[in-house]
């Protein structure tokens, strides 16, 4: 039993760093749990102590710990409820993607360098940065940019509260200073539950994630942000990059504004045509009400 554990943890890892499905891996572990477990039935099946049984049993709890962190803190793992992290592969449709926003003055320039290059983009708004700056939103959705909402406080722990009233705050926001009920979400970090997922279900929202992420927020060299996205963006993606950091004004976001224009050129370059999320996913962009 306990080499079957250790098989099924190492097929987790090993699929986990080899960057293979999260699926595959952990079904394949599944796969030794049961082998593992049969063994105890079969006809070489030998007497365990209670030593050795609760050894097994922690190997259990261990991997099946494991798989639930992975499916709660991967944003392109569906297994706790429904997750759009790409729109379809066979258009050249591919959305920008802004969280953590309003963040002045980062913000208002990354609107004007999208202007600048007539392109539209997804702002995953958090609110209270909303609440604090609302005239900084409300100048992108003049400016015909999609707002969604990105929780209220958009910390490390609210995403693990089983009722995640976070979202209904968020919306109520949204209505109280623009007079909009976003159709999108996106988890903080990408961090989700079923409780999460529930919730958003129940206000009609749909949750998306992303499928290229730039890592702006560990580093200044903005070339580099650019290539970390060019290198992997293909059709129907759905780009990450941050306008602010944690719902906090006044975080320095000057790496984005300068790695923007180096972005939309290498899309322009490739044939990739930036859209906003509700275009690309063929879904509202709001709701009638919250």
């Amino acid at each position: 039993m306990i080499p079957g554990l250790a098989v099924a943890l190492g097929l987790i890892a090993t699929g986990l760093l080899a960057g293979r499905g999260l699926t595959m891996a952990a079904g394949a572990a599944a796969v030794a749990i049961a082998a593992a477990l049969s063994g105890l039935a079969g006809p070489r099946r030998m007497r365990l102590g209670t030593g050795t049984v609760a050894l097994g049993l922690g190997g259990l709890a261990v991997v099946m710990l494991t798989a639930a962190y992975v499916g709660a803190t991967t944003p392109t793992a569906g297994w706790f409820g429904s997750i759009v992290s790409h729109g379809p592969r066979e258009s050249d449709d591919v959305a920008i993607s802004f969280d953590d926003g309003p963040n002045p003055p980062y913000t208002l320039q990354i609107r004007d360098v999208l202007d600048a290059y007539g392109v539209k983009a997804t702002f995953f708004t958090a609110g209270k940065a909303l609440d604090a700056r609302p005239d900084v939103s409300r100048a992108l959705m003049e400016d015909g940019h999609l707002l969604a909402n990105h929780s209220y406080h958009h910390d490390a722990f609210r995403w693990l509260d089983p009722r995640y009233p976070e979202l209904g705050v968020a919306q109520a926001v949204f209505k109280r200073n623009l007079g909009v009920c976003p159709a999108l979400f996106r988890p903080p970090h990408g961090n989700h539950t079923p409780f999460m997922a529930r919730a958003v279900h129940r206000h009609g929202m749909t949750m998306v994630t992303w499928d290229v992420s730039a890592g702006d927020w560990a580093t200044d060299d903005a070339a580099l942000v650019a290539q970390r996205v060019l290198d992997k963006v293909k059709p129907g993606s759905i780009i990450l990059l941050h306008d602010g950091m944690d719902g906090k004004i006044g975080a320095d976001r000057s790496v984005v504004v300068a790695a923007l224009p180096l972005i939309l050129d290498g899309l322009r370059a490739r044939g990739l045509r930036p859209v906003t999320l509700d275009r690309l996913l063929g879904v509202p962009g709001y709701l009638p009400d919250c």
